[in-house]
């Protein structure tokens, strides 16, 4: 597998600070599997209509219209694309803490960029898949003008990594697999690709919601040294008054 990581400068390097928000159950699985689940394109349409897709790069997308070949290759590009997304920032988000928080069952993942790429195990199971890094660009007013004369040139790359502005508090890095047809390790329901990590290595520290009650973080300081890892575990102190 070609792990190839495009690191824009101005946003992130090898050693910036990348956050994963997921629930209690999402966080077990990953202990169990020692996997990263990666959705397909087509499974984040649920969140983001948008999400793969070639209507807002079509130049007459601004005056409310696209083509009605654009729109139907929509489902075919989601297919065949699988991501996992992280969240750059040096610190917590208060955002997406409350953007996950449906419980206060809601867990923090930190990592680093470079610990994430040397995490990733058994590249040879991909066969030729290729894997991307980036980050996420927000606004597609410049990828539009960049193929305003040659729409049909594309980078798929371009489709993957660019989301509306409304997105942009996300601050997000984009893992990404294109699926060449090769046989990939999906999930039992087939919705996306299960990633053989090294959670060792990949994690740096667990954190608990700010909003949890002390028994949740209790229960995951004993079910993570149950699958025998030995992380920093601690509740966030976003909440806390310091004074």
């Amino acid at each position: 597998m070609n792990i190839l990581t495009k690191c824009k400068t101005e946003v992130f390097s090898d050693e910036s600070t990348i956050w994963r928000y997921m629930d209690f159950s999402k966080f077990v699985d990953m202990l169990d599997s020692s996997c990263l689940f990666l959705p397909g394109l087509t499974i984040l349409k649920n969140i983001d209509p948008y999400e793969g897709s070639l209507v807002p790069f079509d130049p007459n997308y601004k005056n409310g219209e696209s083509s009605e070949i654009v729109r139907e290759s929509n489902e075919e590009i989601s297919d065949n694309i699988l991501v996992s997304c992280w969240h750059i920032n040096d610190v917590e988000s208060a955002a997406l803490w409350k953007l996950y928080s449906r419980s206060n069952e809601v867990i923090a993942i930190r990592s680093e960029v470079s610990k994430l790429v040397s995490a990733i195990e058994h590249p040879d199971q991909y066969h030729n898949a290729s894997i991307i890094l980036t980050a996420v660009e927000y606004g597609h007013e410049k990828v539009r003008n960049k193929y305003k004369d040659n729409f049909n040139g594309i980078s798929g790359d371009d489709i993957v990594f660019t989301k509306r502005r409304c997105f942009e508090h996300e601050r997000e890095l984009r893992l990404a697999i294109y699926n060449d047809g090769s046989s990939l390790p999906l999930s039992p329901d087939k919705t996306g690709l299960l990633l053989k990590v090294n959670l060792e290595d990949m994690l740096s520290e667990v954190i608990i919601s700010p909003e949890a009650p002390l028994w949740i973080l209790d229960l995951v300081k004993r079910v993570t040294q149950k699958y025998g890892f030995s992380y920093k575990i601690r509740q966030s102190t976003l909440n806390k008054l310091t004074f």
